[in-house]
Formats: C-alpha cells, structure tokens, sequence
C-alpha cells in the first residue's frame, strides 16, 4: 500500500505572526506594572525621608544614591544581573535597583523646594506631626512630577529588559522575551529579517509611546506651560 505524501508545512501568515506577538508581549511584560509600582514606592519613600529630615539620614542617604548614579543605569543593570544570576526575577531585582536612586534624587529635590511653601509652614505651626506633614502636605503636591519620571522610567525598564534578556541574563527561553526574540532572530538575518523586525518595531513604538505619555503629562501637569 502506497504511503500517503507529508502534507507541506504550512507557514504562519501575517496576522497570525501579530497575533502571537501581542500574546508574547502580554505574557512577557505583565510584571512590569508590578515592578514599576515597587520602584516607585521605595524610591519616593527614601526621598521624602532625605528630603524633609535632613541631616545625616539626608547626607547618608544622598551619598549612597550618588554613588549608585555615577554608574550608567544599564551597566548597574547588566552587573547586578549577572551577579545575581539569569532569571526574570532576578532581572527585575536588577533594573529596580538601578531606577530606584533617580526617584530618590527627584523626590528629595522636590521636597526640599515645597516644604519651605508657606501652608508647610501653617500645618507646622498648628502641630502636626512630621509623617502628618510629609504625607498629607508635601506628598500630594510633589505627586505630578513623579508620575511623569514613572512614565518615562517603564520605557527605560523596557530597554534594559530587552538588554538583559538579549545577553541571556533576563527572560529565559522558551519564556518569552523581546530580547530573547531578537537573540534568536541574529542567526537568521539574511534569510528570515522579520524575526528581527517585529521584536524591534515592538520595542521601538512601546519605547516612544511611553515618552510621549510622560510629554504630555509634563505639558499637562504644568503649571508654567498653561
């Protein structure tokens, strides 16, 4: 009896290449809201703390973040990584620690211009306590700032989560991982350049979305550009 030909492979078509993409990406990047929101609180936190105490905390506190900025963000990123060891968690230990002494830095400075405002003055002179003060007074109107750096620091998170996981110290396969997807597409350039392109163009347009968000909270948010 005569064997039945193999049926030909049949080849994803465009939209299902789209299709699986955005599936990636969503399954991919889910921790990142997480881990933004952790940056965010621990840095604004140190901030506030070194801002409105002064003193040794501030100094301390001030000088262990100058020292973490004397370091390029994704070199922090890459060291920490490796020393910790290939793992999408140990990654997003890596690139918090690098983003958090820009949140700290900002935080402080902020503070320090509004706790000198003079309804600073007032809830001090009626005898609130200091957390009262911080949280309650300063926290509040020191908030649109931060929230644009935040918007600004997931494009950076983004980049530094592709980096890593391209150097094969992020995501690890078959997770997967824009930059696992571009590690693998490097083999195949010349015959199948859309397993680059699409990791790429993805990276490219959430990375300038991201910046044009955190523009337009900047415009928005601003007092002096109304």
């Amino acid at each position: 009896m005569a064997k039945r030909a193999p049926e030909p492979e049949k080849r994803p078509g465009f939209f299902s290449q789209i299709k699986s993409l955005f599936r990636f990406t969503r399954e991919a990047y889910s921790w990142l809201p997480w881990a933004q929101t952790a940056i965010l609180i621990g840095g604004v936190l140190l901030g506030l703390v070194a801002g409105y105490r002064g003193g040794f905390i501030d100094a301390l506190i001030s000088r262990i973040t100058d020292a973490m900025l004397a370091c390029p963000f994704l070199i922090l990123a890459i060291a920490l990584a490796a020393f910790l060891g290939p793992s999408l968690g140990n990654a997003m230990i890596a690139i918090g620690v690098s983003a958090t002494p820009i949140f700290i830095r900002l935080t402080r400075g902020q503070v320090m211009s509004v706790k000198v405002e003079d309804y600073v003055e007032a809830a001090r002179a009626m005898g609130n306590p200091r957390w009262r003060i911080a949280l309650v007074h300063i926290l509040p109107n020191i908030l649109p700032a931060l929230l644009v750096q935040a918007t600004l620091s997931i494009a950076a998170a983004i980049i530094a989560e592709a980096a890593l996981s391209f150097l094969g110290l992020g995501q690890q396969p078959p997770a997967p991982s824009w930059g696992s997807m571009l590690n693998a597409a490097q083999r195949f350039l010349t015959s199948a350049p859309w397993m680059a392109i699409w990791p790429g163009l993805a990276i490219f347009l959430v990375v300038l979305s991201f910046n044009l968000v955190g523009d337009g909270l900047r415009d928005a948010l601003d007092p002096k550009s109304r």
